[in-house]
């Protein structure tokens, strides 16, 4: 690839071109969002630094395939959600790995994070599938996460505790997660409302709450919560994205040169108060 330079996986079309943010830019832009989280209203699950560092590290097995962008049959650039299945495996298994140098906690967040993308994010996208009736290769994830979270629960030995924990902190994970790919993705570029469900309020809220996020202030990088999550009254998360022309590409070779004469653009996205 000319200059080894990242590849796109998240793929918007913006005024007329593409835009393109990789992975890593993701997670990092959800360790700004995350940095920010907790109020009155929405309590931190503690301990909480563990929580910061599953967002900020739960795509890490992305980062190789963000150096070497793929073109799908059409020509257009793949995005994260037109992927393989065996290629998702592979990579929140990695995830899962470079969480486990961050800590027991962390490692469990990262490998829910990875599950919960072949389960319905663990029942919050609906009811969840039948186990026997996945692919193979997503059985074999969700079933190497539950024995590895078996293991990381029973050596952290704190029960229904931890269960609780985890289910809270999951959650806020997964906001996070969807929070930045709606400025980032399909959302705020479409003009569309989307909804944060079940976050917690509290440490035991088994249920949670939908939050609603829908588009700020016109021809802006805003979006507008209810309710309001985090801490101050706006939130910004810049992210550096690409823009390329809307195209077809010929292949990985001509992705990767028209990448490599895109300046990096940082995108100042802002989440405020209803």
């Amino acid at each position: 690839m000319p200059g080894g330079r990242r590849g796109p996986m998240i793929v918007a079309r913006v005024g007329g071109r593409l835009r393109l943010v990789t992975q890593v830019a993701h997670q990092q832009q959800c360790g700004l969002l995350v940095a920010a989280w907790g109020n009155d209203d929405f309590a931190r699950p503690e301990p909480w630094d563990p929580v910061v560092e599953a967002t900020a590290c739960h795509d890490e097995g992305w980062r190789e395939w963000d150096m070497h962008p793929q073109v799908l049959p059409g020509g257009e650039p793949q995005g994260f959600a037109a992927m393989e299945v065996g290629d998702h495996v592979a990579i929140h298994r990695a995830s899962a790995t470079a969480g486990a140098q961050r800590g027991d906690r962390v490692e469990l967040l990262v490998g829910m994070h990875g599950a919960g993308l072949v389960m319905r994010r663990l029942g919050l996208d609906g009811e969840v599938e039948r186990l026997d009736d996945r692919p193979g290769l997503a059985r074999a994830l969700v079933i190497d996460r539950a024995l590895a979270g078996r293991a990381l629960r029973s050596g952290l030995g704190e029960g229904a505790a931890l269960a609780g924990w985890a289910w809270s902190a999951y959650r806020i994970l997964q906001a996070i997660d969807l929070l930045s790919l709606y400025l980032t993705w399909r959302g705020l570029a479409g003009g569309e409302e989307w909804t944060l469900r079940r976050v917690p309020r509290r440490p035991g809220d088994e249920r949670g709450v939908d939050i609603v996020v829908r588009p700020g202030a016109p021809r802006s990088l805003s979006c507008v919560l209810d309710p309001w999550p985090f801490a101050a009254d706006v939130v910004e998360a810049p992210v550096e994205a690409r823009f390329i022309d809307d195209r077809p590409y010929r292949g990985a070779d001509d992705l990767a040169a028209a990448l490599s004469a895109a300046v990096a653009e940082v995108l100042h996205t802002s989440s405020r108060r209803a």
